[in-house]
C-alpha cells in the first residue's frame, strides 16, 4: 500500500503521545490536487476542521494530521495553533498556506504543543515517499488497537488506477459524522463537482453509517483527494458490460470507506462482536436508519450481545421508541438467519441452544422487519463490554 502515483507519505514521533509513539503524519502531493470533504456536525467544531473547511475550496498540495491533541475547546489559540502548524508546512515545502488541509485527534480541550510539530515538519517532508503510507496510518491512531488502511485497484477507459485509504477511530463513534478521521487518496483527474457528490453519496453508506457509543466528536473529518489535472476523465463513458465509468469509480470509492468504516467498528473501543443492525421494509430509507441507529445505540442491546443473553425485548422496546411507522401487526426479528421474533411475539420458546447458536458468534446480523414499504438501510455497530468503560475511565492518564 501507499505506492501510488504523485502521493508521497512519512510519519513521525514528535512527543504528543505519551507512549512515545508515532504522533505526526504527512502527505505531500506532486501534483495539485482537489479534495471533497465532509466535516463533523457537531456545534462544537475544533480549529483544524474551521481551517480546512476553507481550505477545502482550494488547490491542495498537502494533508498534516496530529495525534495526541485534538486542538479542539482552545479558542483563539487553537486557531492560531493550527495557522502555525500550516504555515510550517507550507514554508518547508515552498507551497501556498492555503493548499494545506489539516488535522488533529486526541485529547479536547489541552492546547497543542506546535512546537513540537514545528521541530518535526523538516523530516517528515525530507522522508516522505510511497513507501512511507505505513507510518501514515500509524502516526493517526489514538486509541486504535491497529492502523486502517485498504487499497483498490480499479481499471477502465484502457487504463490502470488505484484507490487507497487509511482511517483512524475506535470510541466516539456516531453518524453525521461517524468520530474518526479518514482519508481517501486516488490518482483518478476527477472534477470536483462530480467527486464531491460521488464522495458524499458513499460516506453517507459508510462512515455514516456506522456507531459504537452514540458519541460524536469535534474533530471528524472524511477527505478524498485526486488530481486536479486536466483532461479530467470522462466519467460517462461505458464499457462492454454496459456500465459507466462514474459507476465503476463510485463502487470502488464506496468499497474503500465501507471497508474502512467497517474496521472502526471491529476495533471499538473494548468490542468483541461486530454487529450489523438492518431495518427493511420501512416506509421510508431515512426511518429505517433511524430505526437502525435506535437499536445499535441502545446499551441494553448491545449488552445482550456481549452477555449473550437473547432478551430480544430489548429490540422491539428500541424500534418502538424510533418513531418510525411500522405494521401494527407487528414486526419480525432475524439473527443470524433464524427468526427470533413474529408479529412482534417470540416464534417459538428460546433455549440455551438457540441463544448460544445465535449470539455466540463474532460477527452478529440482525434483521428487522417493519412490513410497513420497500426501504431498508444497514447500520454497523459493536457490543458494549467492561473493556469501554476501562479505556474511557482513564483516557488523558
Amino acid at each position: 500500500m501507499g505506492k501510488i502515483n504523485n502521493f508521497l507519505f512519512s510519519g513521525k514521533a514528535c512527543g504528543l503521545k505519551k507512549n512515545k509513539g508515532l504522533d505526526v503524519g504527512l502527505m505531500i502531493s506532486e501534483i495539485p490536487l482537489r479534495v471533497s470533504a465532509v466535516f463533523t456536525r457537531n456545534k462544537v467544531k475544533a480549529a483544524p476542521v474551521i481551517i480546512s473547511k476553507k481550505n477545502s475550496k482550494n488547490i491542495i498540495r498537502a494533508l498534516i494530521v496530529n495525534s495526541g491533541n485534538a486542538n479542539a475547546c482552545n479558542g483563539k489559540y487553537g486557531i492560531a495553533d493550527a495557522k502555525k502548524v500550516v504555515r510550517s508546512v507550507a514554508k518547508e515545502a515552498g507551497i501556498e498556506e492555503s493548499g494545506v488541509f489539516v488535522c488533529s485527534t486526541g485529547v479536547i480541550g489541552e492546547r497543542l504543543n506546535v512546537s513540537l510539530i514545528e521541530r518535526a515538519v523538516p523530516g517528515l517532508i525530507k522522508s516522505a515517499g510511497k513507501n512511507g503510507f505505513g507510518d501514515f496510518t500509524m502516526a493517526i491512531m489514538t486509541t486504535d488497537t491497529f492502523p486502517k488502511a485498504v487499497s483498490k485497484n480499479v481499471s477502465f477507459g484502457g487504463a490502470n488506477y488505484k484507490i487507497e485509504g487509511a482511517a483512524k477511530g475506535s470510541g466516539m463513534i456516531m453518524p453525521d459524522m461517524a468520530t474518526m478521521l479518514a482519508f481517501i487518496f486516488t490518482d483518478i483527474p476527477l472534477k470536483k463537482e462530480t467527486a464531491d457528490a460521488m464522495f458524499k453519496e458513499c460516506v453517507e453508506k459508510s462512515f455514516n453509517s456506522i456507531t459504537v457509543d452514540g458519541d460524536t466528536s469535534t474533530n471528524d473529518t472524511a477527505a478524498f483527494f485526486y488530481p486536479a489535472d486536466e483532461p479530467l476523465i470522462d466519467l460517462t463513458a461505458r464499457n462492454k458490460r454496459g456500465i459507466d465509468n462514474y459507476n465503476i469509480v463510485k463502487e470502488a470509492l464506496f468499497e474503500v470507506c465501507y471497508e474502512l468504516a467497517k474496521m472502526i467498528i471491529l476495533d471499538g473501543e473494548g468490542a468483541t462482536k461486530l454487529i450489523n443492525v438492518t431495518v427493511m421494509n420501512a416506509s421510508t430509507e431515512s426511518g429505517a436508519k433511524k430505526a437502525a441507529l435506535t437499536v445499535a445505540n441502545s446499551p441494553l442491546f448491545k449488552t445482550m450481545i456481549t452477555g449473550e443473553d437473547l432478551n430480544w425485548g430489548r429490540i422491539v422496546a428500541a424500534v418502538g421508541r424510533a418513531g418510525v411507522p411500522f405494521n401494527r401487526g407487528g414486526i419480525d426479528i432475524y439473527i443470524n438467519g433464524k427468526i427470533i421474533v413474529e408479529n412482534s411475539t417470540a416464534s417459538e420458546k428460546l433455549s440455551k441452544s438457540i441463544e448460544e447458536t445465535v449470539l455466540s458468534p463474532k460477527e452478529i446480523d440482525v434483521k428487522i422487519d417493519l412490513k410497513a414499504g420497500s426501504k431498508s438501510r444497514s447500520v454497523l455497530t459493536c457490543n458494549l463490554t467492561y473493556g469501554y468503560i476501562d479505556i474511557n475511565a482513564s483516557y488523558r492518564s
